[in-house]
């Protein structure tokens, strides 16, 4: 007998299966095939080329010649005359005669009554002799010059066909929106119309092409274009995957036609858009109705057998899916889909625990449909019904059933090698679920005796690579206990240890571990248990285990292919344990191995070990060498914040700038301290980039700061205003700022700035030859420097605004004034010396 344990995973795998089985088929396209096409209404002239002439049934001849039509009495003149001797030669089918006598008439008479007419009829005789050139150009002269005449509609139909056969669709289709807009049959108006919606399909309109469809549709009596209009339309949305507008269309024609075979293409479209729109009960309904109708193909026939028995499955009706497999077992589904079809109906036999009736299905299946993933799960399926029979020659089939999937051959005759060749099959697969599965069902005391260590140590391999680690701890004692001399000895311990981490059990691996680093010392084993025993501290928390045992592996194992993750582990533990000096290196060493897995993980912490050590330097290098490797990467903006402000107190204002900007969010401002955006304008100032100071100042006064620092701001803003020659809006700025401050060095600084404005207006005055308006700013200027010279002490702005003043005196000529601030300047603060 099979084991418990197999039964319970085999029921879990049942319904994974039949579950997916639910959504195997799909019918929409197996459903989409092309209708018929309706043809264009005509008189019986024959149009040459794509478009047929001969008017469908029971429609009467719509396009006559308006020749033909009797005129109403009026008084014969010379024209007449001509015009009706022309008329005799065409009627008796003279073309060439009746087309000269035209051309005569419209030459004589050129503003006759009857030239509209003449002009078409001189179409028609050329069209008669198949000179379609000429035609075309009398039927537009026809419909430009005359499109209120009779015959216009006429000529713009045959222009209308001319251009559809020369693939002019577009022209076309003005052409029939012409002729449907004038004339008055109803039945042309119909024929224009649906000729109308074919060109739009060839010129690849289907927003115009649907309109028009619908405008045919709309006329439900007399109209012999509604059936084939309706399948046009309805397809179309069902190519859009527009369910919802497709399923009324076919819908309405399975009531209102009477083709029994359009009722029968229409049907099940209907059914499979019933289905696909999970209405299960109506899909079955349009599908039945559809198997009843001898007018179905049988190509429609298997999709609706397929459809049916999907939905009754999906219902849960297994009984209706196995009664309507029997009652039309003639019927066969159309390609992949009768293989799909059979599966579900061996399941439906199998939840009905038919278990020999759903054998049989399955065979078919394999018989039928070999190398198909249909005769694979069938295949499976059948083992398990063998199963739930009792069947004798299980192992057997189990046998036949490997042997045919992987094209080895197996000739033992004993069931529980049977069993072992199954699940050595499935673990070589690295497939452990069902490996397990299989080892479950081995009686391993039954076996030679020399295979039962690699039977049971596989075994455990396999219960701990499925997640199953309490089953795996136990198979591993239990090879340990049975086998204590084993070569596998040592891999046995460090594969419990294994399973014992998975399954959280850490004190018990770090046991076994242990176990195996004295007692196997020179083992592979032992390179892994080292290895997991780092990953134990990392996980308990223990830095010192962690580096102890890291170190430890790099060195009995220095070539190990953990190299770079022992140096990360080494590089963390010592990191938790604020020694960053040991931490950096060791996490370099892990990027310089793979920098693949571990550029980020170790480069992130190195940033947070220099960040620790507040050495601005060397974090300015590490965050430069990481974005080197990994330009997209990304480093706390609050890191950047203190990098960028530490490097602007060292006046090192281009890095500020450019560890500032990575912390900005330009996008959204709102998301960056506003703090950061304050000393990257201040920054950016000093670089001489200007705009983006302005811009960077901006989004800091946006955050509302208070008076002060906005007002500081602004003098930020208007020095980078100045900077670019922006005079005008940098005095705005600092006038606005000046109207907060009144006092203070901030005071004082706004008065310099306002000055170096009007001195360099003046410079550019003086620069273009303006010496009386530069002389005036020039004065200006050295009005706002006297300010903070005179009225305010400060080692740094009193200086800069003594000299400032002076300069600005001397360009104005007052040479005398300009001396005695120098001289201020020299007893005041002998030391000075002016900014670059």
């Amino acid at each position: 007998m099979i084991p418990a344990t197999m039964h319970t995973a085999s029921r879990r795998r049942f319904h994974h299966l039949a579950t997916a089985a639910l959504g195997l088929i799909s019918l929409t396209a197996l459903a989409q095939q092309t209708p018929p096409r309706a043809l264009p209404v005509e008189d019986d002239t024959p149009v040459p080329k794509a478009i047929p002439v001969r008017p469908p049934p029971k429609a009467q001849p719509v396009l006559d010649d308006p020749q033909s039509r009797p005129a109403p009495p009026r008084t014969k003149g010379p024209d007449d005359d001509m015009f009706d001797f022309a008329t005799l030669a065409y009627d008796r089918e003279e073309w060439s005669l009746a087309s000269q006598g035209y051309a005569k008439y419209l030459q004589k008479y050129p503003a006759g009554r009857q030239v509209p007419d003449a002009l078409y009829r001189i179409g028609e005789c050329y069209m008669k002799q198949s000179q379609l050139k000429q035609a075309a150009s009398y039927y537009a002269e026809v419909v430009n010059r005359y499109p209120d005449s009779e015959g216009a509609p006429s000529a713009a139909y045959r222009l209308g066909a001319m251009t559809f056969n020369e693939s002019k669709f577009l022209d076309a289709a003005r052409h029939f929106a012409f002729c449907e807009a004038k004339h008055k049959s109803p039945q042309v108006k119909l024929a224009a119309a649906y000729n109308k919606s074919r060109a739009y399909e060839m010129a690849g309109d289907k927003d115009k092409q649907a309109a028009a469809l619908k405008t045919v549709i709309a006329v439900t009596t007399e109209n012999p274009y509604r059936e084939t209009a309706l399948l046009t339309l309805g397809s179309m949305f069902l190519a859009q995957d527009k369910k919802t507008e497709a399923l009324p269309i076919f819908e309405d024609l399975v009531k209102t036609s009477a083709d029994r075979a359009i009722v029968a293409e229409a049907s099940i479209r209907a059914a499979v858009l019933f289905a696909e729109l999970k209405k299960p009960d109506d899909s079955i309904l349009m599908f039945e109705k559809t198997l009843r109708m001898p007018e179905t193909t049988e190509q429609n026939r298997g999709i609706a057998l397929v459809g049916i028995i999907q939905a009754l499955y999906a219902k849960g009706d297994y009984d209706a899916v196995i009664d309507y497999y029997n009652k039309n077992s003639e019927v066969l589904p159309p390609g992949a889909s009768r293989a799909k079809m059979l599966v579900l109906v061996g399941h439906a036999y199998r939840m009905r625990k038919s278990y020999a009736r759903a054998v049989e299905v399955y065979l078919l299946i394999e018989q039928y449909h070999p190398e198909t993933e249909e005769a694979f799960d069938a295949g499976y399926w059948k083992l398990y019904c063998f199963y739930l029979l009792n069947d004798k020659d299980l192992g057997e089939f189990a046998t036949a059933f490997i042997a045919r999937h992987t094209q080895n051959r197996a000739a033992h005759e004993y069931l529980p090698l049977a069993r072992l060749i199954r699940a050595d099959f499935y673990f070589n697969k690295a497939d452990y679920q069902q490996a397990v599965v299989s080892y479950t069902d081995i009686a391993i005391e039954k076996l030679p005796e020399k295979l039962r260590p690699g039977t049971l140590f596989n075994m455990g391999w396999a219960q701990a690579e499925a997640g199953r680690h309490p089953e795996a701890v136990a198979t591993f004692t239990r090879f340990i206990n049975e086998h204590p001399q084993h070569e596998f000895l040592p891999k046995a311990y460090a594969r419990r240890g294994l399973a014992n981490r998975d399954a959280r059990d850490l004190p018990k691996a770090k046991a076994d571990f242990e176990h195996v680093t004295k007692e196997f010392p020179k083992s592979d084993a032992c390179e892994m248990a080292w290895l997991h025993l780092g990953f134990i501290g990392m996980e308990q928390k223990d830095p010192k285990a962690t580096v102890t045992a890291f170190e430890t592996l790099l060195k009995k194992f220095p070539t190990t292919t953990a190299a770079a993750q022992a140096y990360y582990g080494i590089g963390r533990g010592n990191f938790d344990q604020k020694l960053y000096d040991k931490a950096v290196p060791a996490l370099r060493r892990a990027i310089e191995i793979d920098s693949k897995d571990y550029l980020e993980k170790s480069s992130q912490l190195i940033i947070l070990c220099d960040y620790a050590r507040q050495n601005a330097d060397d974090l300015a290098k590490t965050i430069d060498s990481y974005l080197q490797s990994k330009p997209g990467g990304q480093v706390p903006p609050n890191i950047l914040k203190w990098l960028g402000l530490k490097l602007y107190s060292s006046d090192d204002f281009k890095r500020s700038a450019r560890f500032l900007e990575l912390a900005v969010t330009p996008d959204t401002p709102e998301n960056t301290e506003a703090v950061v955006w304050n000393y990257l304008g201040m920054a950016q100032l000093q670089n001489a980039q200007f705009d983006a100071s302005i811009q960077a100042t901006e989004n800091f006064l946006k955050s509302n700061p208070d008076a002060a620092s906005s007002a500081r701001a602004q003098l930020t803003k208007g020095r980078a205003l100045l900077g670019k020659g922006s005079f005008d809006e940098a005095d705005k700025v600092a006038q606005e700022a000046l109207q907060v401050v009144k006092d203070g060095k901030l005071q004082a600084e706004l008065l310099i700035l306002e000055g170096d404005i009007f001195s360099a207006q003046g410079d550019r005055l003086a620069a273009e030859g303006q010496q009386a308006a530069a002389l005036e700013k020039w004065k200006a200027g050295a009005a706002k420097y006297a300010v903070p010279s005179q009225f305010y002490e400060d080692p740094d702005v009193t200086p800069d605004a003594l000299y400032k003043a002076a300069k600005s005196l001397q360009k104005a000529g007052d040479e005398a004034q300009a001396k005695q601030m120098l001289k201020q300047l020299q007893q005041r603060y002998p030391k000075y010396q002016p900014k670059a």
